[in-house]
């Protein structure tokens, strides 16, 4: 079962166990599920809906404000019924969103925010490093309604660009798990964490990892380097022709390839630091470069 499914199921178990505001769900259910708002008096109230589960919490909700629904199709990912309010389904087109999450604390913008994401909502699975959390309306009209909406619920989304689906979406960890959290959606979220956080752990691994991996590679170079310049000074003058600390320096670091400069220097006698043998290094290569220039 994909992420998104797994939300779905949560905020439908959500919505079937409270009952305290059976229109305000259906209107939501609805509205951002309705096929079309150019509807002529007369004409069916028909929603699209991509799940069964969701189809039957909108015959539920509508018997309890004495409607009905009738499936009028039923496709492969999707199904269409028509819905019948006696009258009030207009009451659905009309209805003041914005106005009324104005009316409720935050604890209870789940009663928008959850009927809203099964009705048109998709977000993709986090363990594959993708954010996305996108809601697309069918009725492409109330896209403008809904990010002025979600933007008052200090939700940052941001409409799309595609000409073929026109919706809102959110692509920051934080933004998503924030919609989560306001539409209910709590053991999701815990999932949702649980992932970011194990990718956050990778990431800072991988980082380090990475990071190794080019130290020991930039200090390999330079172990080779230095290794070669006092392989030009051996075959050419003999370390004992050199200075004497140059020489213990050339002896060491033929001795100890795999030590870095500061643990190269602790070998000293008497010990000196990093900078200090960095220095002799430099007064050897400067040398083998001399000796090298001077046999061309």
């Amino acid at each position: 079962m994909s992420f998104s499914s797994k939300v779905r199921d949560e905020l439908l178990s959500k919505l079937s166990a409270n009952e305290w505001d059976e229109t305000t769900a259906l209107t939501a259910l609805s509205s951002f599920s309705l096929v079309s708002l150019k509807l002529q008096a007369g004409q069916p109230f028909v929603l699209r809906v991509s799940r069964v589960e969701t189809a039957r919490l909108i015959s539920d909700l509508a018997k309890h404000i004495s409607g009905q629904t009738k499936i009028i199709s039923r496709g492969k990912r999707d199904q269409q019924i028509e819905l019948d309010l006696n009258g009030r389904e207009w009451e659905l087109i009309n209805f003041d969103f914005y106005a009324f999450i104005k009316t409720l604390p935050q604890s209870d913008w789940w009663i928008i925010l959850a009927p809203l994401f099964l009705a048109a909502g998709f977000m993709s699975d986090p363990s594959k490093r993708i954010y996305h959390l996108e809601v697309s309306p069918l009725a492409a009209a109330r896209n403008e309604e809904l990010h002025d909406l979600l933007l008052e619920m200090a939700l940052p989304f941001r409409q799309t660009s595609n000409k073929r689906r026109r919706g809102v979406y959110l692509s920051s960890g934080d933004d998503i798990a924030d919609f989560l959290r306001l539409s209910g959606a709590h053991l999701s979220l815990l999932r949702f964490e649980e992932v970011r956080s194990e990718l956050e752990l990778l990431g800072t691994v991988q980082r380090q990892v990475n990071f190794d991996e080019a130290n020991i590679e930039r200090m390999t170079d330079a172990v080779g380097r230095q290794m070669k310049s006092i392989s030009i000074i051996e075959q050419s003058l003999g370390l004992d022709s050199i200075a004497g600390q140059l020489a213990e320096t050339a002896r060491l670091r033929l001795e100890n390839p795999e030590l870095s400069l500061a643990d190269l220097g602790e070998l000293m006698i008497p010990p000196i630091g990093k900078s200090g043998v960095s220095h002799r290094m430099r007064r050897l290569h400067a040398l083998a470069d001399k000796i090298v220039e001077s046999q061309k």
